[in-house]
């Protein structure tokens, strides 16, 4: 193998093209953030006596994309959920009749940079992944122009997801590659255990197509299609008809195995790395400018 500077070809890439600033902790990763805290939208909870929570991701202007505010919304809601032990499942939705279409971009263009893009990666991945590991059971219902970049990664934290069948508009999409990034949220691993293949997590980040419903439930993507919210409700309770212990009893003995915490902490942590000088580069600029609508 043909060194250079005493790197191997793979060694070389990973210095000349990940990030090399100083590496945060969730805590100062939230501080960083702090300034882009501007109170756009929200995450909202809503507790049913029947143990089920209802999650609204609500920033109808936007077609719910996601703020620094909303993330910090959602893990305040995750430690809640963690504390309220006779839950047994979480319907995640957005408002107004769209799930979600991504990260804020007017939030993207102001915090454009590698250092704000790892910290980032950090804050919301820890939060999406601490929702994951949750002892109950999740799931996404997606609808109207449905889930999209970060939205769509925002549905990998569920055990499971449900597309609207009632307009064929409704897609979800892995399209970060059309923004000139990658997933910086955990996403691009939980696909490749949603999907149960590297080639098809390729696949989906390498086209950055947005799915219909029946191209998503080939891949395993969407685990079902139902009509309203509503309908989504009924089907979750049919998952979660068991004692509230068994059923997070379930849960956490199936977390058991899938965890390696130590590989995944270090996949992890390379994402972030790969992701950041990606945040802000020239591709994500250039895709910023010309406000892209990610049709099929």
């Amino acid at each position: 193998m043909q060194m250079e500077n005493g790197r191997s070809p793979n060694e070389k890439y990973l210095h000349d093209f990940t990030y090399h600033g100083k590496e945060f902790s969730f805590s100062e990763a939230k501080e960083v953030l702090s300034p882009y805290f501007d109170g756009s939208g929200s995450v909202d909870l809503e507790k049913d006596d029947n143990g089920i929570a209802k999650i609204c991701i609500n920033n109808p202007r936007l077609k719910n994309a996601i703020s620094v505010k909303m993330m910090s919304d959602l893990d305040e809601i995750t430690d809640k959920l963690y504390q309220w032990t006779e839950c047994k499942g979480a319907i995640v939705y957005g408002t107004g009749g769209n799930f979600c279409s991504g990260g804020d971009l007017k939030m993207a263009k102001k915090m454009n940079n590698e250092k704000n893009g790892y910290a980032m990666s950090v804050y919301m991945g820890h939060i999406l992944d601490k929702f994951k590991k949750l002892p109950i059971i999740s799931v996404a219902y997606i609808d109207g122009t449905g889930a999209l970049g970060g939205g769509a990664e925002v549905t990998t934290m569920c055990d499971y997801r449900l597309m609207c069948n009632v307009t064929d508009t409704t897609g979800i999409g892995f399209v970060h590659s059309k923004m000139g990034i990658v997933p910086a949220w955990g996403a691009t691993g939980r696909l490749v255990s949603i999907t149960g293949s590297a080639k098809k997590t390729l696949d989906l980040l390498l086209e950055g197509r947005t799915l219909n419903a029946v191209e998503a439930m080939d891949l395993g993507l969407v685990d079902g299609t139902v009509a309203s919210l509503e309908d989504a409700g009924t089907w979750l309770s049919n998952k979660v008809r068991q004692d509230v212990n068994v059923i997070r009893a379930i849960k956490r003995t199936v977390l058991s195995y899938d965890d390696d915490d130590d590989s995944k902490a270090k996949a992890r942590e390379l994402e972030r790395k790969i992701f950041a000088p990606l945040w802000g580069g020239i591709a994500n600029q250039a895709a910023l400018k010309l406000k892209l609508k990610h049709n099929r």
